[in-house]
């Protein structure tokens, strides 16, 4: 996966002058995240990068006018949005992509039993609608908390609770359900 994104790119385009350091290193350290988060809900590879530079371009210049205890919300809030706009003018064009095929996570896979976990996780997710698939990375992948989701989806966090509770009850099922399949089909040797 390649990055357009640069620092330099930016004060380019934009001749914005403002700390480098602090800038390349917060688009260095979240840069991947944004783009796996960006992926779920885009599901395309190519609108996931356009899409975190816009929001990285839209945050460098609001950059001094940004909390830096609240950098993350804004990053993903102002991603959330760029994306739900995006998605609003695919669904215009009718090219609407449905598959979580292309989903990268840059986790270490440390064996194969962890591999299967992880490909089975990801079928499950594939299979939530696209808001339950959204929270449940915000929480476990992210690594937010209630607040900072509620933030990030404009949202209250007991509606961010009750609709986590749901998500993970209905990911778990479906992961059951495919366990039981694997289990009910035959080994091919």
């Amino acid at each position: 996966m390649i990055f357009l994104l640069s620092y330099s790119l930016i004060i380019v385009i934009y001749g914005i002058d403002m700390n480098s350091i602090m800038f390349e290193t917060l688009l260095h350290n979240e840069s991947k995240k944004m783009y796996n988060y960006l992926l779920k809900i885009l599901r395309n590879r190519e609108d996931a990068e356009d899409i975190l530079q816009e929001t990285f371009i839209a945050f460098h210049k609001k950059i001094d006018s940004v909390n830096e205890t609240s950098y993350k919300s804004y990053l993903f809030s102002t991603a959330y949005h760029k994306a739900l706009n995006h998605i609003k003018k695919r669904d215009k064009k009718n090219k609407l992509v449905t598959s979580y095929d292309e989903m990268e996570h840059f986790e270490e896979k440390t064996n194969e039993n962890n591999e299967d976990k992880n490909l089975l996780v990801k079928n499950a997710l594939s299979q939530l609608k696209p808001e339950e698939a959204l929270i449940i990375e915000l929480q476990f992948y992210q690594k937010m908390n209630y607040k900072q989701i509620a933030e990030t989806l404009e949202t209250t966090q007991s509606a961010v609770d009750s609709k986590l509770v749901r998500a993970k009850k209905k990911l778990i099922n479906i992961i059951n359900e495919q366990k039981k399949m694997q289990e009910d089909r035959p080994d091919i040797v």
